[in-house]
């Protein structure tokens, strides 16, 4: 049986309202890479709050690489990011009214990023920073606890909802 994956569009449209729209518990700490979602087409999309210049970015990837002999005999990437397929989204993501900084990486890569202009939700820039300064009941710890304090921040996290898969399963997006 094979997962029907999600879209790009409805990706972005869940990724965007949490990056944006979304706040964090007080208790919650976001990891710093972000919130990833799988997407058809062999593509995952993070969303990433505090990235580049501590603005957000998102991120594209090929899912699942897979690899070739290259012309000097190293492996190289059979299926890298598409030319423009990097580009497309940065325009995609300017259509939808969110002004684009800067993109890096892109075809031949497996990965592509794309900087925002605008600052993520308050909540979602406090998460990552409490995430930052580490367990507070293990300081020498810091991001590398494993205490059931520091365990449960990850959890009071809230996720971003893809629409498809939330109506599906009958659950509804939270509200920031």
């Amino acid at each position: 049986m094979t997962t029907q994956r999600p879209t790009q569009a409805a990706v972005l449209d869940a990724g965007l309202h949490w990056l944006y729209e979304t706040g964090q518990p007080d208790n919650a700490h976001a990891q710093h890479h972000g919130e990833m979602i799988a997407a058809d087409g062999n593509r995952t999309y993070r969303f990433i709050p505090v990235g580049a210049e501590n603005l957000p970015v998102v991120v594209m990837d090929v899912a699942k690489v897979e690899y070739k002999p290259g012309a000097d005999g190293d492996m190289v990437p059979a299926n890298p990011l598409e030319p423009g397929e990097l580009e497309a989204l940065a325009a995609e993501l300017e259509r939808r009214g969110f002004t684009v900084r800067s993109t890096w990486n892109g075809h031949p890569a497996i990965s592509g990023t794309v900087g925002l202009a605008r600052p993520a939700h308050p909540g979602q820039v406090a998460a990552v920073k409490r995430y930052h300064a580490g367990c507070q009941q293990h300081p020498r710890r810091r991001v590398f606890c494993d205490c059931e304090a520091w365990r449960a921040g990850f959890r009071r996290v809230v996720r971003p909802v893809v629409e498809a898969a939330a109506s599906a399963a009958g659950e509804q997006r939270p509200t920031a």
